[in-house]
């Protein structure tokens, strides 16, 4: 049995970075021990504390179903810790939406290119980091959204871009998110997706179709009030500019 004891370095995750794509992730380690040639995966991220939790795997099969990272990179990883991975849809996301990734403690770094951003972190600091996401994001959605219903436009880039990092870190089955991925595609008149929306927290939720059409129609009116008696950004309207008869 391997010897838990001893440092352990990181050498990859579980997951394919093609398959995190504009998502962001805690994944499970691969991992090896000092004084140990064996390739590691940990199937649960308190390894240290339950050692069978640890198996042997094969590089060639790590590589293919997973992500192996150069064996120069040698970051220690301590028992507790997953692997942050953030793809490059996600970061570019972020950075339209003017979000910033919080947390100095789980800083990201590129390692097998520009399609995805790794770093470490307990699930109790990944579960802080996406509620610190989500926040921001909502944030810059409500306000995008208040400014193009003000002028009768689309949203923005960095209006959509938030919208994508609500869907992608937010909370499941939740009706504050629901709400504005329902307002969004008003906004964006999108009839198609409004429909399936719909139909997907009708069944979600378990909410009335009407009433989730009522909300989503409220939540554009309140963000746009106070921006409708004060000062706005000069946006010019789109030539499809959405009537709200969805």
């Amino acid at each position: 049995m391997v010897d838990v004891r001893k440092p352990a370095t990181l050498r990859g995750f579980n997951v394919s970075i093609a398959d995190i794509g504009d998502r962001m992730r805690l994944c499970h380690p691969l991992l090896s021990f000092e004084s140990d040639s064996s390739l590691y995966i940990a199937h649960k991220l308190d390894w240290q504390d339950d050692p069978e939790a640890l198996a042997i795997t094969d590089p060639d099969e790590a590589s293919q179903l997973g992500t192996l990272f150069p064996k120069t990179y040698g970051r220690l990883i301590a028992s507790g810790e997953g692997v942050v991975a953030v793809g490059a849809g996600f970061a570019q996301a972020a950075a339209a939406a003017q979000v910033q990734f919080p947390g100095a403690e789980t800083p990201l770094a590129q390692i097998n290119g520009p399609e995805c951003l790794i770093g470490t972190a307990t699930l109790a600091i990944y579960t802080e980091i996406k509620a610190k996401l989500v926040n921001q994001a909502r944030r810059v959605f409500d306000n995008e959204l208040g400014e193009a219903a003000c002028h009768e436009c689309r949203l923005s880039e960095p209006g959509n871009a938030a919208l994508l990092l609500l869907r992608r870190c937010g909370p499941l089955r939740s009706e504050d998110l629901a709400i504005r991925q329902l307002a969004g595609a008003r906004q964006n008149r999108e009839p198609d997706l409004y429909r399936r929306l719909l139909f997907q927290f009708e069944l979600e939720l378990g909410a009335e179709r009407s009433d989730l059409q009522r909300k989503a129609k409220q939540h554009i009116k309140l963000v746009a009030s106070p921006l409708q008696e004060g000062p706005t950004r000069h946006h010019m309207p789109h030539k499809d500019s959405p009537g709200l008869g969805m």
